[in-house]
């Protein structure tokens, strides 16, 4: 009877995936407390833009491409940003809460990725189940009650991704209640798996332990069994699912776009004075050998100063860090940039 009736409702609730377009948008959620909430909100949104170009850097390339970017400064990533909005936000003296969608450059990231040798991926959008499970203060675990704060908190934060992973919070319906017990489900059998898998259409089912007893979130992939814990003293259920999401891990990134991006191109103007001629020799030679800048062209010279221009196709942050570490810096005039 049990096999039937989730047969039956599998019928019912099924659908195809396809292969979904990638996104250059990442909604992210942040949780600051700082000395003031000017203060935290600025921390909140460097964050949320490292934890939104993040996403969508592992769902465009690789984890170790994301590992490149998380060196970068925070000033050094706004350059991917084109965009930012609040869909929800909230605060008090000394505490910045909001939910921000964060709007990531294509141009400027597949540039970047291809300057770096860093590969583009096409990544097929993957489904995954996340069984948001309380362990009490006494042991007794609960995933269906309204005491679960965990899954509340799951419910809260509604569509939650990383790279491309899209995870779903289990639902409440007699499919999944009927495919395995709540005693069981940190430990539940192959054949259960497969029902509850079956039935919600994925591969991938991540049972997510928060103990109240323990203090830690025992977090267990399924089919593989692999078990990892996160420490979640003093935060929140909402804050503790950022803690968890690095233990999903996306599998179905293949194939390698090797043939590269087309890079834009742009003419940029320039005004430099100088001291000596060979002042202005250096800044043209260090220009000259700079892969992305081509055609450095003189449009005028006189009374040591000199006004030319060049083709620049790349990152142009970059290119600003390369000037800067030689001693230059540009200031922008509109129109043109000043050299000093």
């Amino acid at each position: 009877m049990r096999n039937f009736i989730l047969s039956c409702l599998c019928c019912l609730c099924c659908s195809f995936s396809a292969m979904a377009d990638i996104s250059y948008d990442a909604d992210v959620h942040v949780d600051v407390t700082a000395e003031n909430v000017a203060q935290a909100k600025k921390q909140a949104m460097a964050k949320a833009v490292r934890d939104g170009l993040n996403e969508v850097v592992l769902s465009v390339s690789t984890a170790q491409s994301a590992e490149v970017f998380n060196k970068l400064n925070d000033n050094q990533l706004q350059h991917f940003v084109s965009g930012i909005m609040v869909l929800m936000e909230k605060s008090s003296d000394v505490r910045y809460i909001a939910d921000l969608r964060i709007s990531i450059n294509e141009s400027v990231l597949k540039t970047y990725l291809q300057e770096n040798e860093l590969p583009l991926v096409v990544g097929e959008e993957q489904e995954v189940l996340a069984i948001p499970l309380l362990e009490k203060v006494d042991g007794t675990l609960d995933l269906w009650g309204d005491d679960n704060v965990w899954r509340q908190a799951f419910l809260e934060r509604r569509d939650i991704r990383k790279g491309n992973l899209d995870i779903h919070n289990i639902e409440k319906n007699l499919g999944n209640i009927t495919a395995v017990e709540t005693n069981r489900i940190f430990d539940m059998t192959d054949a259960e798996y497969d029902d509850l898998a079956a039935f919600n259409n994925v591969s991938e089912i991540y049972v997510l332990k928060y103990s109240l007893k323990d203090n830690k979130v025992y977090v267990k992939s399924f089919p593989e069994r692999a078990v990892s814990e996160a420490d979640i003293t003093g935060i929140s259920p909402v804050q503790a699912i950022d803690v968890v999401l690095p233990f999903f891990k996306d599998s179905k990134k293949t194939a390698v776009m090797t043939e590269g991006v087309p890079l834009a191109e742009e003419k940029v103007e320039m005004v430099y004075s100088y001291a000596r001629l060979g002042n202005w020799l250096a800044l043209k030679k260090l220009l000259d050998g700079y892969p992305q800048v081509k055609n450095v062209n003189v449009i005028s010279m006189a009374n040591k100063k000199v006004h030319f221009s060049f083709v620049f196709s790349g990152v142009w942050e970059k290119l600003q860090t390369l000037l800067a570490m030689n001693g230059y810096n540009l200031r922008d005039e509109g129109g043109y940039y000043v050299v000093y």
